[in-house]
């Protein structure tokens, strides 16, 4: 498909002077093909910014219909939507915005007997979905069809994205995938969808966008994309972590499993109580305690322990000790959480726990306890 360069340098000129566009770039985007599964508050950001930088082609997946409660989040639609399909919805307000995008619609839901024909024509694989068996679907085809996915998911205030799949043209190797992030279904406040656990309409346009910028980086060749790599986000406190995401090897073929989802990786019984951990720091008890905040906030007062920031918990796990039971903490639980699930990824066996309501809600019960002690 060419430019019609008239008309594409008028639409296009702010991004076509970009040094890493050129008309050459803008070319690359009009011939590419992107799958956004899901239309919900992923997915409606990602199409607008899709079909305004002027990709060619837009498929979409969902079987859902437009709901007042999604019009605080999902920007695509408006009141005159609510009890429409998504996808066309979705599809008649990427027309109006530009009418040059060729949009394919599919008002279903995936499953392992369908997603490898509909991912087929497409380039790259936009995960804008609310479930998590979804994306072990998802990632499971985009490796066995050979596809890069760009993942994110959302809860209340927090969210993650991050490229799987992606084939490094240097290296002539693909990078980690959605198993290797979560080899088993995360803890269960991480698999609830919007309606279960809320939602910030804003958040998931944040993340919305963030997937976009990794689309168009594949596709331009500009830049480094998230492969490998997990960007976290906590608006509530405007932080950022970066966390390596390692590629694990696997004894069968993603055909063999597609899609099938394995034993939890979190245990309620994982949950460590403020008074159970005073007790513990009271008797002396065998533990080692790691603050897992970033190094001003341990320095602003901390609970005694080691310090390893959360971007840093898998490259300095040698510095744990699994002979003993190992408390991780944090400002309210989710870093914490989130160490726990990334140790137990790669050791199994470790007695772990996490500092329930981490560190504020500790000091609630024990304000004068804020000081260090031998861990």
């Amino acid at each position: 498909m060419q430019c019609d360069l008239k008309t594409d340098i008028s639409r296009y000129a702010r991004q076509i002077i970009l040094s890493e566009v050129g008309e050459q770039g803008q070319q690359r985007l009009k011939d590419s093909k992107i799958l956004v599964v899901g239309a919900g508050g992923l997915g409606c950001p990602v199409l607008l910014y899709l079909a305004g930088a002027g990709v060619g082609t837009i498929g979409i997946v969902d079987n859902d219909i437009v709901s007042v409660s999604n019009l605080h989040r999902q920007i695509l639609y408006s009141t005159a939507d609510v009890g429409n399909l998504k996808v066309l919805a979705a599809k008649r307000r990427i027309n109006q915005l530009n009418p040059d995008i060729v949009v394919h619609t599919v008002a279903t839901t995936l499953n392992p007997d369908n997603v490898l024909s509909l991912l087929a024509e497409y380039d790259i694989i936009v995960d804008a979905t609310d479930n998590f068996d979804a994306k072990y679907l998802i990632s499971d085809a985009c490796i066995e069809s050979g596809k890069p996915m760009v993942y994110a998911s959302i809860s209340q205030f927090e969210g993650q994205v991050s490229v799987f799949n992606y084939y490094d043209r240097q290296t002539q190797q693909r990078g980690p995938c959605f198993r290797d992030l979560f080899e088993k279904p995360p803890p269960l406040h991480l698999t609830q969808n919007c309606s279960e656990a809320g939602v910030l309409g804003i958040i998931p346009g944040l993340l919305g966008c963030f997937q976009v910028n990794e689309v168009l980086k594949l596709i331009l060749r500009a830049g480094e994309p998230l492969s490998g790599q997990l960007l976290s986000i906590d608006c509530l406190d405007n932080t950022f972590h970066l966390l390596s995401i390692a590629k694990k090897t696997r004894s069968q073929p993603f055909a063999k499993t597609l899609g099938a989802a394995t034993t939890p990786l979190w245990r309620d019984s994982d949950w460590l109580s403020p008074d159970t951990l005073h007790e513990w720091i009271a008797s002396k008890a065998p533990f080692q305690l790691v603050d897992v905040r970033d190094v001003s906030e341990h320095q602003q007062g901390s609970l005694g322990g080691g310090l390893i920031p959360l971007k840093d918990i898998i490259k300095r796990q040698e510095e744990l000790d699994s002979t003993r039971r190992i408390v991780f903490y944090c400002k309210s639980g989710v870093r914490s959480k989130a160490a726990l699930l990334a140790v137990r990824g790669v050791n199994q066996k470790a007695e772990l726990y996490c500092l329930e309501g981490g560190i504020e809600r500790y000091l609630a019960f024990y304000p004068n306890e804020c000081s260090p002690f031998v861990s």
